[in-house]
């Protein structure tokens, strides 16, 4: 066990991540996506978006509800949000 689940990750931990789904996904571009890319400069999809969703999840341990999820236009958005949600975790 370690207290890598309460500890909020870094915005780059939670971008590394999220590149490595997305490239794991064989997203164009995955590998180097930005804070400022926006899922359709990505070409990512409804499904491609709730695979990634669900690998946040289990990385962090969160739980991303749908009406979070209708906001996140970007992987920027999907980057705060990760860290809100982990941060959120040692409040409650």
């Amino acid at each position: 066990m370690t207290d890598q689940s309460t500890a909020t990750p870094s915005q780059d931990d939670v971008l590394a991540e999220i590149r490595s789904q997305l490239a794991t996904m064989k997203v164009p571009g995955g590998e180097s996506a930005t804070l400022e890319m926006q899922w359709a400069d990505l070409d990512v999809d409804s499904l491609e978006l709730v695979e990634l969703v669900k690998a946040l999840e289990d990385k962090y341990g969160i739980q991303i509800a749908d009406e979070e999820l209708k906001p996140i236009k970007g992987v920027g958005d999907a980057v705060a949000l990760t860290q809100r949600l982990v941060g959120g975790q040692g409040a409650a």
